[in-house]
C-alpha cells in the first residue's frame, strides 16, 4: 500500500489530559500533533475530569486540526480498584486489551494508514497497537534509565526495595514480556526519550530508534522574569516526594549553600522522611514544603521566584518540569542520566553520595550565575509536528506534502 500524504492515524493514548504535565499533557499534545499530520482517532481512558477537559479543548480547534476521540475504559471488574497506585499497571494492561478490541472494530469500519502508541511511554510494558495489521510507530517511549546504585542506600529501605523491584521489572520486560518484544519487532519507527532507552533495546532494534522526547507544549510557558535585586537565591524542586526523585540530595546540597533557600513542590510517601532530613541537616528554616501544587502556580514559581530548578532524579525518562524550565530559560541542574540531560539539563556526575551532593552544591550557584544553555529542542507544537512529519517522510510512512518545504528529519539517536 502506497503511503498517503494525509495519513489516517489510530492512536493509543491511555494517559491524555489537556492542561496537565507529564503523561497526561504529553498524550494530549501528541494527539494534537498527529491530528495536524492527518485525520487522527485517539483511544483514551476517561479518568476523572478528562471528558470535560478534552471537550473544552476540542471546542477551540478548527475542524481540520480536531482529533476524533473514542473513550475506552478498563473492564468493569477493574473499575472498583481504579485509581489505587498498586493497581495502576494492572489497569494499564487490562485497558490495552479493551483498546485493542475497540481498535479492531474501528479498523473494520474504516481505513487507517498508521497506528501509533503514545502513552503510557514505557517500552518494557508494550502496546497492543502492535497487534494490528498496520504500519506502527512506537513512542516516544522510555525504559532504559537505571539508577546510580551507589546513591540508592540514601533513599531508605523502602525506596531501595522499590528500586530492586523496578530493576527486576525492567529485566523481565526486556527478556520475558512477549507484548513488549512484539511491539519492538512490529514497529516501523521507535521514538525514544533518551539515549539510555535507545541503548536498552536489543541491537537489531536500535537502528529504528530515533531520539525525540515527548515534551511538547500546546501552550508555551510565559518567559521568565528578571529576579529582583537582593532577593534570596532560590532553588526550586518540582516532583513527587518519592525516593527515586532525589529530593534528599537537594536537601543535602542546601546544607552546603548558606544563604540559599529551597522551595519543594509535591507530595508523596517520603514527605515526612524528607522533612526530618531537613531538620537533621539544620536547613528546615530554609526549606519551604509547598505540598501538591497546581501547574499554573509551578510555572509562576519558575518564572518569578526560582534561580535554578534542581532535578536530581535517580532515573527519569523525560521530565516535564525540566522541559518547562528549559523553555523559559531557567537553568536546570540534574544528574548525568536519562531524559533531563536530553532536554537540556546541566548534568552532574553521579558517584558516591558525598561527592554527588558536593557536585550539586557547586553546580547550582554556577548555573544561576550564567545564562542557561540554548534548549536542544523546540518544544513548540507546530515546530515539532514539522520535525515528526519530516521523519515519517524519510522513513516512507507518509508521502511528501506537495505544498510545504520540509527540513531534514530529526536524526538525533
Amino acid at each position: 500500500m502506497e503511503p498517503s500524504a494525509t495519513p489516517r492515524i489510530l492512536a493509543f493514548a491511555f494517559g491524555c489530559h489537556p492542561g496537565e504535565g507529564s503523561e497526561g499533557g504529553a498524550g494530549w499534545a501528541w494527539t494534537r500533533l498527529l491530528a495536524g499530520i492527518g485525520p487522527t482517532t485517539a483511544l483514551i481512558r476517561p479518568t476523572s475530569g478528562v471528558r470535560d477537559a478534552i471537550a473544552a479543548a476540542l471546542a477551540d480547534l478548527p475542524d481540520d486540526a480536531r482529533p476524533t476521540i473514542h473513550y475506552v475504559d478498563v473492564p468493569r471488574w477493574m473499575r472498583p480498584l481504579a485509581g489505587r497506585g498498586f493497581t495502576s499497571r494492572i489497569e494499564y494492561l487490562a485497558w490495552q486489551w479493551t483498546a485493542l478490541r475497540e481498535a479492531r472494530a474501528l479498523v473494520e469500519e474504516g481505513d487507517f494508514d498508521l497506528t501509533w502508541h503514545l502513552s503510557w511511554a514505557n517500552a518494557w510494558v508494550g502496546s497492543s497497537a502492535a497487534l494490528l495489521d498496520l504500519p506502527f510507530v512506537y513512542g516516544p517511549v522510555g525504559a532504559g534509565v537505571g539508577p546510580p546504585w551507589r546513591l540508592v542506600p540514601g533513599v531508605g529501605v523502602v525506596g531501595g526495595l522499590a528500586e530492586l523491584a523496578r530493576a527486576a521489572s525492567r529485566w523481565a520486560g526486556r527478556w520475558l514480556n512477549p507484548l513488549a518484544r512484539r511491539s519492538w519487532q512490529a514497529a516501523d519507527l521507535i521514538l525514544v526519550q533518551n539515549e539510555e532507552t535507545r541503548d536498552w533495546f536489543p541491537e537489531g532494534v536500535r537502528e529504528r530508534a530515533v531520539l525525540m522526547p515527548n515534551a511538547v507544549f500546546v501552550d508555551a510557558p510565559a518567559p521568565r522574569e528578571p529576579r529582583p535585586v537582593g532577593s534570596p537565591p532560590t532553588i526550586l524542586f518540582v516532583g513527587r516526594h518519592v525516593a527515586w526523585k532525589g529530593l534528599n540530595l537537594a536537601i543535602e546540597a542546601l546544607g552546603l549553600l548558606p544563604g540559599w533557600r529551597l522551595i519543594a513542590c509535591g507530595t508523596g510517601d517520603q514527605a515526612d522522611r524528607l522533612r526530618d532530613l531537613a531538620r537533621t541537616r539544620g536547613v528546615a528554616g530554609r526549606v519551604e514544603f509547598r505540598g501538591w501544587t497546581e501547574r499554573d502556580e509551578v510555572l509562576r514559581l519558575m518564572r518569578e521566584k526560582a534561580d535554578v530548578l534542581v532535578f536530581p532524579s535517580l532515573h527519569d525518562e523525560g521530565g516535564w518540569a525540566v522541559a518547562e524550565a528549559v523553555a523559559m530559560h531557567l537553568p536546570v541542574v540534574c544528574l548525568d542520566r536519562g531524559g533531563p540531560v536530553a532536554l537540556g539539563g546541566i548534568p552532574v556526575r553521579a558517584t558516591t553520595p558525598r561527592a554527588t551532593v558536593a557536585r550539586l552544591a557547586a553546580a547550582i550557584p554556577a548555573a544561576a550565575g550564567h545564562p542557561p544553555p540554548a534548549p536542544p529542542w523546540s518544544f513548540d507544537l507546530d515546530t515539532r509536528r514539522v520535525e515528526v512529519r519530516a521523519l515519517l517522510e524519510a522513513r516512507g510512512l507518509v508521502a511528501p506534502a506537495e505544498d510545504a518545504d520540509r527540513p531534514a528529519p530529526a536524526q538525533r539517536a
